[in-house]
């Protein structure tokens, strides 16, 4: 097999195995990197997190829950935080706050957190992440996702021939034989 069908044989596998733990986690979406300070030291920036599925009603105190933001500042942006406190007096609400924020998320003008919660953390790997941060979703819906598509398959064309470049043997160099 050609070195490229072999490349493209993996990208397949690898986005086959993403589609699979979605399904078998129970996520639209497995996976989230950080992209902000908030939850320092525990999360840091480019930190890779794959998460599992969540609602309001199976979060508790201290996990960290990933959820699409409704206030107008941050609305439609994804949101890593740590669930403080559960509301259960009407419905279920969950009060989130970043580890290093100053103050709770809803003290900022955030609704509480019900049902926009994309998933629960269920490990993360460091620094990974950073790749995803140059060309992540700009929105929520299918038109967000298939742009984001559109930016990765741009950006992983362009890293491939980069690699390509580089991995070629250079043309016209003459090999010394050995003695």
């Amino acid at each position: 097999m050609r070195g490229w069908a072999r490349e493209l044989l993996w990208f397949v596998a690898i986005v086959v195995a993403l589609v699979a733990y979605s399904a078998a986690a129970g996520v639209a979406w497995p996976i989230a990197v950080v992209s902000s300070y908030s939850m320092e030291p525990t999360l840091r920036v480019g930190d890779f997190v794959f998460l599992t599925g969540a609602s309001c009603k199976s979060a508790s105190p201290g996990d960290i829950v990933v959820y699409v933001a409704r206030n107008p500042l941050w609305a439609g942006s994804w949101i890593i935080h740590r669930v403080y406190q559960k509301l259960t007096d009407v419905g279920c609400g969950l009060v989130t706050w970043g580890d290093n924020n100053p103050a709770p998320d809803q003290q900022a003008g955030e609704p509480l957190v019900t049902n926009n919660i994309i998933g629960k953390v269920l490990f993360t790997v460091p620094y990974v992440g950073v790749f995803p941060l140059v060309v992540r979703p700009q929105g929520v819906g299918g038109e967000a996702m298939a742009a984001w598509l559109g930016r990765l398959a741009l950006f992983s064309a362009a890293v491939y021939l980069f690699y390509l470049y580089f991995r070629e043997p250079r043309r016209g160099r003459r090999r010394r034989k050995a003695i």
